[in-house]
C-alpha cells in the first residue's frame, strides 16, 4: 500500500504567517490561490508565467502574498494564469498570455495583477485553463482567451484578447470553465454547453462540437454545474449528481467502466445528496449534504482523491493506477463547507475555516511548505501559515 504522503527530495520555502483565516481556496492547474480576512489574495505553486501575483517567476510552496493593495471578494486559478474579482467588482488577470487569457487587448505576460480592457461590467470571473469567462449584473456571459474548440461561445474559432459576448442572449446564473468546453446554468435551471466535444462532455446526446450554447439532453433543472477535461457533472435542487461525457476512469461516478462515455447526463451511482461539487481533469470531488464529508471519484493516480481507496485502472500511458468507479469516502474525517478540484490536485476549506490540499504537490501547489519531483499526498494536508 502507498504511503499517505511521499515527498522524496522534498523542499520548501520559509513560511510566513497570513494576517487571517483563509476564507476561500480554489485549485488551479499547478498552482492554487486563497483569499483571508477582509479579502487580500495569497496564491502558491508553479510560477513560470508569474500566476501566483507575487512579481516574480519562482516557485513557492507556501501561501504568498498577490502584489498590490487589491481586496478581491472570489479568486479563480487557470493554467498558468489567474483571475479575481475585487470588492468593487473589477476583474484583475495575471500570468500568462499567449491567448489573450489577461482581457488587456495585448499578448504580454504579467507576474502582478492587471486590469482587464474593453467596456463590459462583469460581477463574477471563473479562469479556465488558457481563457476566462464572466457573467454581467443580467446574467448575460462574456468569454475571452483560447478559442480553438469553440469554447468562448462566440461562434467561432479565433482566439479574443478582449470580452466577448456568449452568443444566443441567454440569462446565466452561473458559468463553469475548464479546458477546452464550457457549460452555463441559465437562471430557470437547464444546463447548456459549447466547445469540444469528442467525449459527449457537452451533453447534447451527440459528439459534435457546439461554438454555440447547446442545450443538454434530459430536460433536468440543476442548481450546480461544473466542467473538467472531457467531462461535466451538475447536481439537481435535491443534491442529487448527474455526469455526462467521458468514463475512462470512472470520473463520471456510474459505478463501472461499462460505459466509457455518455453524451447525455446520468446519475451518479451511490444515491448520495450533495451540496456542492467541483469537477477536475478526469475526476470529480463532492462535499455531502448535512455531514459535510468530502467524496470524491474517477482517477486516483496522483492521490487527488484524498484517500488510498479504488480499483486498478489503465492511465494513457499503459500504467495501472488506481481509480474510484464511483464516490469514495476521503481520508481525514474533516468538514468540509467547499472543495476546489484541477488537473491532479484539490483543494478544500473545512467548516471551521482551515483549508487543505492533497493529490500532486511537486511545484508547492500543496501550500504545506514543501515540494518535490516525487511530492504527493494521498489525504488532505493544512495549508502552511494558518493561524
Amino acid at each position: 500500500m502507498l504511503s499517505t504522503v511521499l515527498a522524496l527530495g522534498a523542499c520548501g520555502d520559509s513560511v510566513e504567517p497570513l494576517a487571517a483565516p483563509f476564507t476561500a481556496v480554489r485549485a488551479g492547474v499547478l498552482h492554487s490561490c486563497g483569499l483571508v480576512g477582509d479579502g487580500a489574495a495569497y496564491c502558491w505553486g508553479y510560477n513560470e508565467s508569474g500566476q501566483l501575483g507575487d512579481g516574480s517567476r519562482r516557485d513557492r510552496s507556501s501561501p504568498t502574498p498577490v502584489i498590490g493593495s487589491l481586496r478581491f471578494s472570489s479568486l479563480s486559478p487557470g493554467g498558468s494564469h489567474s483571475c479575481g474579482l475585487t470588492t468593487g467588482n473589477t476583474v484583475y488577470c495575471w500570468g500568462l498570455n499567449l491567448n489573450g487569457q489577461l482581457g488587456d487587448g495585448g499578448a504580454a505576460d504579467r507576474a502582478t495583477p492587471g486590469q482587464i480592457s474593453g467596456s463590459v461590467a462583469l460581477v463574477s470571473v471563473v479562469a479556465g485553463a488558457s481563457y476566462n469567462c464572466g457573467l454581467t449584473s443580467t446574467g448575460a456571459a462574456h468569454c475571452w482567451g483560447f478559442n480553438q474548440y469553440g469554447q468562448l461561445g462566440d461562434g467561432g474559432s479565433d482566439d479574443q484578447g478582449l470580452p466577448k459576448a456568449v452568443a444566443g442572449g441567454l440569462t446565466f446564473a452561473e458559468i463553469a470553465a475548464y479546458s477546452f468546453h464550457t457549460c452555463g446554468r441559465t437562471t430557470a435551471g437547464p444546463v447548456h454547453c459549447w466547445g469540444r466535444n469528442d467525449y459527449g462532455q457537452l451533453g447534447i446526446g451527440t459528439t459534435a462540437d457546439s461554438p454555440t450554447p447547446a442545450l443538454t439532453t434530459g430536460g433536468l433543472v440543476f442548481s450546480a454545474v461544473d466542467v473538467g477535461f472531457w467531462h461535466s457533472c451538475g447536481l439537481l435542487t435535491d443534491g442529487s449528481a448527474y455526469c455526462w461525457g467521458r468514463n475512462n476512469f470512472g470520473q463520471l461516478g456510474l459505478g463501472t467502466l461499462d460505459s466509457i462515455q455518455t453524451t447525455a447526463p446520468r446519475e451518479v451511482a451511490g444515491g448520495l445528496k450533495f451540496a456542492s461539487l467541483s469537477v477536475g481533469a478526469a475526476f470529480t470531488c463532492a462535499v455531502e449534504q448535512g455531514t459535510n464529508a468530502g467524496w470524491c471519484w474517477g482517477y486516483n493516480g496522483s492521490g487527488q482523491l484524498g484517500s488510498n481507496v479504488g480499483s486498478e485502472c489503465q492511465d494513457e500511458a499503459g500504467f495501472i493506477v488506481q481509480c474510484a468507479f464511483e464516490p469514495a469516502p476521503m481520508s481525514g474525517g474533516i468538514s468540509f463547507q467547499s472543495i476546489s478540484a484541477s488537473t491532479q490536485h484539490v483543494c478544500g476549506l473545512s467548516t471551521d475555516g482551515v483549508a487543505y490540499c492533497w493529490g500532486l504537490g511537486g511545484n508547492g501547489q500543496l501550500g504545506d511548505g514543501t515540494k518535490g519531483d516525487s511530492r504527493f499526498s494521498l489525504e488532505p494536508v493544512r495549508v502552511a501559515g494558518q493561524p
